[in-house]
């Protein structure tokens, strides 16, 4: 009779308890299809691009298990795209641990972060992530080209050429291996390793062009102008069709004052590529020089139809307006040359 009356006690607390239950569990569920449906807005208006609606939407959700992952992912994709890369690192740091590595989510967050390290300056950080998408998406120009600048970056020569030999399809072993990744050594002011690079495509190669006009330009940007000559020679000779090398030529020759030997390859420079504004100005200033303003002012007015914001094409020709003793329209030329290096220095 005990057991009995035992099991009955128990049988009527558990009525007891039964009928609160079922609103605990409903009141949740309720709280969970609104939290869903508050996400699912958010996403809509990050669509729309009202990205400042869909970050307060997002930071008024209560986080749980279920959804902290969604959260962060959804909060570094609309930093990422208010270009707040601090916060974007931030919420897609804690997202990115908590998806398996199969999901689109994951992928999505991976390259992300990669880009944002990047932008941040953090290269190393960046560099882990930007190989994963890598290995995902070996074809994406734009992340081959990041990751080959982060290898620059940290100083790995021969990992940023097999990412540029990748990107422009060519032997990471081949001399224009070497070209390219020497040419992006020096938009980087890797000048140092970029002549490593160099050197070593014209063991391979010796007739490859464009080489000997990067080690030229290098020498005459550090004063050593005899070298820079002699190699912007090997290059025309190379390569006689090559505008570029005969005006930096023409520029080398200026600054050892041979005014004369300017003329020559400035003026080829010219005729291989009339759409540069580059040797006009500089055999503007040759002409100034040689005391011919009429010479020096048509070629400096061709430069300024061409390049309007140019500072240095209007600062000659005031030079040459004045010496011409036409003081108001010198007097013209030398403010507008001032207003735009003030605004050219604001940028900076």
């Amino acid at each position: 009779m005990l057991v009995l009356k035992s099991n009955a006690c128990l049988l009527s607390l558990v009525a007891l308890l039964m009928p609160g239950a079922a609103p605990a569990q409903q009141d949740q569920s309720a709280k969970s299809q609104t939290n869903a449906a508050t996400i699912e807005q958010a996403q809509s208006l990050l669509s729309a691009g009202k990205i400042d609606a869909a970050i307060r939407m997002l930071t008024t959700i209560p986080r749980s298990e279920a959804n902290e992952a969604q959260m962060s992912h959804l909060l570094g994709l609309a930093y990422y795209q208010k270009a707040d890369y601090a916060r974007t690192v931030e919420h897609l740091s804690f997202a990115v641990g908590r998806v398996p590595e199969d999901n689109l989510q994951y992928r999505q967050d991976v390259q992300m972060l990669g880009l944002s390290h990047y932008l941040l300056g953090h290269i190393q950080e960046a560099i882990p992530y930007l190989e994963k998408v890598k290995s995902w998406a070996p074809d994406n120009v734009e992340m081959a080209y990041t990751l080959g600048i982060s290898y620059i970056q940290t100083h790995s020569p021969d990992k940023a050429r097999e990412a540029f030999a990748r990107m422009f399809s060519v032997s990471p072993g081949s001399a224009s291996a070497y070209l390219i990744n020497a040419q992006m050594m020096i938009r980087q002011q890797f000048e140092e390793f970029a002549e490593k690079e160099l050197q070593k495509a014209l063991e391979i190669d010796p007739k490859l062009p464009q080489a000997n006009f990067l080690l030229g330009e290098m020498a005459i940007y550090r004063a050593d102008l005899e070298r820079g000559i002699a190699l912007l020679l090997k290059e025309i000779a190379i390569n006689p069709g090559f505008a570029m090398a005969y005006y930096m030529l023409g520029e080398a020759y200026t600054r050892q004052l041979n005014w004369d030997a300017a003329i020559g390859p400035l003026q080829k420079s010219i005729w291989l590529n009339p759409f540069f504004s580059g040797p006009y100005i500089v055999l503007g200033r040759v002409y100034l020089k040689k005391g011919d303003p009429t010479n020096a002012e048509s070629m400096l007015r061709r430069a300024i139809r061409m390049d309007p914001n140019n500072f240095s094409g209007h600062h000659l020709l005031a030079q040459v307006l004045q010496q011409s003793n036409r003081v108001e329209e010198a007097k013209k030329e030398f403010e507008l040359a001032d207003r735009l290096r003030t605004s050219s220095e604001k940028k900076q």
